[in-house]
């Protein structure tokens, strides 16, 4: 090995060290923290009133877009998905994050 190539070879770890630091994560110690209960109640009402769509993120990792059309009750709301019309029962407690335009 020369040593313009040994001099590279050195020269070029610092920089993948400072790529790796800015641009890379590590998936497992990703996470969400989810909204307070009434943080997300208050959402879900503001987005009823005004009819507005929104992002719900659950507790279990899925999504889904679409509009709260009715409430059942103080903490369950029924939702109809945006894109299959497709309505579902919502309980508050299942859900992680409300998201408004």
């Amino acid at each position: 090995m020369s040593q313009f190539q040994t001099f590279a070879s050195q020269a070029v770890q610092p920089l993948k060290k400072a790529f790796h630091y800015l641009f890379a994560y590590d998936e497992d110690r990703l996470t969400i923290r989810g909204d307070s209960l009434t943080i997300n109640l208050a959402k879900l009402h503001l987005a009823f009133l005004k009819r507005q769509y929104l992002l719900i993120t659950l507790n279990d990792g899925s999504w889904q877009v679409g509009k709260i059309t009715k409430r059942v009750s103080a903490s369950r709301f029924v939702f109809r998905d945006a894109d299959s019309k497709i309505f579902y029962l919502l309980d508050v407690n299942d859900i992680l994050t409300v998201e408004l335009p």
